[in-house]
C-alpha cells in the first residue's frame, strides 16, 4: 500500500509540473539567459509611463506591452553590458512574442547599445521589424533574432531593448521578451 501511495504521489507531481511547463509562454532562449519578462511583474524593466503595460491582450498570464496611439514607446529593459555577462558578448539574442492586428501596424523590437547612460551615442542599433517577421495578424506569433555585436561593444556600454511603434494608429503587443547573450 505504502508503494501505491509512493506511486500516485509521484505522477501527481509528474502532471502538476508537466502541466505548470505550459509552451504557450516558451521563447527561444540561445547562450546565457539575461531576463525574461511577461510582464506580470517589471523588475529590471522600466522607461515610459504605466500605460504601456496593459491587459487588453496577453500572451501569457494578464499582462503584456502595447504601443500605438496612446503611446509610441514601451517599457524598456536597460542594463549594462557588463553585468549581464563577465565575458565579452559576442551576439545577443532577443525573442517575444507579438501580436499584430495587421501589416500596416507598423512597429519594431528596438536592440540599441548606446556609449553609456550619461552619453546616449550609439555604437549598435538594429530592429526587428513586426509587420515583415509575422506571418499572421490578430494571433500571438514568436519572432525571434540574434544579432552578431561589433567588437566595439563594451562592458561599460548601455543595452536597451524595448517595443517601438513608429507612429501605428492601431495598438500592438507584445509579451513573454526574453533577451540573451552569446559569448
Amino acid at each position: 500500500m505504502k508503494n501505491l501511495y509512493s506511486l500516485l504521489l509521484g505522477l501527481a507531481g509528474g502532471a502538476w509540473l508537466l502541466a505548470s511547463c505550459s509552451s504557450k509562454g516558451d521563447t527561444v532562449t540561445k547562450g546565457t539567459l539575461v531576463t525574461r519578462n511577461d510582464f506580470e511583474s517589471v523588475l529590471g524593466w522600466g522607461g515610459n509611463a504605466d500605460a504601456s503595460i496593459t491587459t487588453e491582450q496577453a500572451h501569457s498570464g494578464t499582462h503584456a506591452v502595447k504601443v500605438g496611439p496612446q503611446g509610441e514607446y514601451a517599457y524598456t529593459y536597460i542594463q549594462n553590458m557588463g553585468k549581464m555577462s563577465n565575458a565579452k558578448i559576442k551576439d545577443l539574442t532577443v525573442s517575444a512574442w507579438v501580436w499584430l492586428p495587421n501589416q500596416q501596424a507598423s512597429s519594431s523590437l528596438v536592440v540599441a547599445i548606446n556609449h553609456s547612460a550619461e552619453r546616449g551615442t550609439p555604437v549598435f542599433y538594429k530592429t526587428i521589424v513586426l509587420p515583415t517577421s509575422v506571418k499572421k495578424f490578430k494571433e500571438w506569433q514568436l519572432v525571434t533574432e540574434t544579432f552578431a555585436l561589433p567588437d566595439s561593444v563594451q562592458a561599460t556600454n548601455q543595452l536597451k531593448c524595448y517595443l517601438w511603434g513608429m507612429g501605428t494608429k492601431e495598438n500592438v503587443y507584445a509579451d513573454d521578451i526574453t533577451i540573451s547573450v552569446g559569448n
